[in-house]
């Protein structure tokens, strides 16, 4: 699905990813990379294949938009480092010239060594890329301003839907604010953080083979 936000075409992808075709960027919010490891760690069975079908979904990223460019939205890693950092630097290493931005989050935790070992640059919130503010927090009203757009992700945002009978589908959106866009995780084990949209807010959900607006009841 395309959205024409501050003069400029974005797609939004069933990948829980937005492609900027016209300068070659891909955005990816909150991957938790280490996750899988760090559950494992504490006890908590979680199948090993888990952190291999991720790397597989960023390498089907790399190989389907051909970016120039690649801007991490924060939580990249999971704290603690671990053996999935390795597996990600190889990743990394395997497309060197693809650009690969990180916009620091609150679980980017990793040693300022580590990152310097890695092709990763390192940049703080906020950061301007033409008409977008780059952040992993979205930022707040007094921070945004008219012309420009905050691409953001943190949030984990996930839309409840009615389906047959009393049952409910959480799925994962694109969270449409004033000023705002805020991007659904990508990883796999983020869970799902139930948002309310307002009247003048507009909410994009992730399906397995596109992307839909969904046309609220508001009130």
């Amino acid at each position: 699905m395309i959205l024409k936000v501050v003069g400029k075409e974005l797609e939004l992808s069933e990948d829980r990813v937005i492609f900027w075709s016209d300068k070659e960027v891909l955005f990816i919010a909150d991957l938790h990379i280490g996750k899988t490891s760090h559950f494992r760690k504490s006890g908590i069975a979680i199948p090993t294949g888990i952190i291999d079908a991720e790397i597989a979904r960023l390498e089907a990223l790399i190989k389907k938009y051909h970016p120039k460019r690649v801007f991490f939205l924060g939580d990249l890693f999971h704290s603690d480092l671990n053996h999935e950092w390795t597996l990600f630097d190889h990743f990394l290493n395997r497309n060197s010239t693809v650009e690969f931005i990180l916009i620091k989050g609150n679980h980017d935790i990793l040693p300022k060594a580590i990152y310097d070992q890695s092709i990763l640059i390192i940049e703080e919130e906020p950061f301007q890329l033409d008409s977008f503010i780059l952040s992993h927090h979205p930022l707040i009203k007094s921070q945004l301003k008219e012309g420009y757009i905050n691409l953001c992700g943190h949030i984990h945002p996930g839309l409840s839907i009615k389906t047959k009978g009393r049952s409910y589908l959480k799925l994962p959106c694109f969270y449409h604010k004033k000023n705002q866009l805020i991007l659904p995780a990508f990883g796999k084990l983020t869970g799902l953080a139930k948002i309310s949209p307002s009247k003048e807010e507009t909410v994009f959900v992730t399906l397995n083979n596109s992307v839909k607006e969904i046309k609220l009841n508001k009130h």
